[in-house]
């Protein structure tokens, strides 16, 4: 009887598992790259979007004093360190735009999974922003706030990455829109305007030059009632 030898396949499942692992191993690395990026930049978009809302909503006032909030009613004296409306105060707008910045900024540090991009050296001796963020308000009725946020992270397995072409800087954008249209604080302003028209000498002459014609209406109306 003769014996039949097999050819072994432990040399084939050896070079499979050669050729196979590496292919493996870079596909599950993309996959965790991409969710990294991913992830970041959700960060990055969630903080843009807050901001523009939180600043849309008069987002850094003082507390009210308590006896305003008990009675419901603004005192004048008060409007400056409250700040009214966007579109009536344009030229205090810039100082609410720069703390919006910071607190975006500070917010935004060390947030998420990667790492900032530490910049290089320029010729001057200055180093490139590992982040740039940008508030402006349109004024409109509503008004538009913008918020955008464009950050530099490391690249995440930067000696893989680079192996298919890629930096080591990786920019992540976020962008976010809201409308600033509230009908209580335009109403406070409102009132606020009025009350600095009524404290000029011109609101006050106006009213010695009427008050004759004032007089006499209120005369033809009792007339009228008796």
């Amino acid at each position: 009887m003769k014996t039949v030898l097999r050819p072994s396949i432990r040399g084939h499942s050896t070079l499979e598992y050669a050729v196979l692992m590496p292919i493996v191993l870079i596909c599950v690395f993309i996959c965790i790259e991409i969710f990294l990026i991913q992830y970041q930049k959700s960060v990055v978009q969630n903080i843009a979007e807050e901001a523009a809302q939180s600043l849309s909503r008069q987002w850094g006032y003082k507390p009210l004093p308590v006896d305003e909030i008990s009675s419901g009613v603004y005192k004048r004296e008060t409007y400056e360190s409250r700040e009214v409306y966007w579109n009536l105060k344009l030229l205090f707008s810039k100082k609410k735009e720069e703390a919006a910045k910071e607190y975006i900024e500070k917010n935004i540090k060390n947030v998420g999974f990667l790492k900032p991009y530490v910049p290089k050296k320029t010729s001057s001796n200055n180093t490139e922003p590992n982040l740039i963020v940008d508030v402006n308000i349109k004024p409109g009725l509503p008004a538009v706030l913008n918020v955008e946020i464009m950050a530099a992270y490391q690249m995440p397995m930067k000696n893989l990455m680079r192996l298919v072409g890629f930096g080591d800087c990786l920019i992540i954008e976020g962008h976010a829109q809201s409308l600033v249209y509230d009908s209580k604080d335009m109403i406070n302003t409102t009132d606020y305007v009025y009350q600095l028209i009524r404290s000029t000498d011109l609101y006050q002459n106006f009213i010695k030059k009427i008050d004759p014609l004032k007089k006499n209406l209120d005369m033809i109306l009792k007339e009228q009632e008796g």
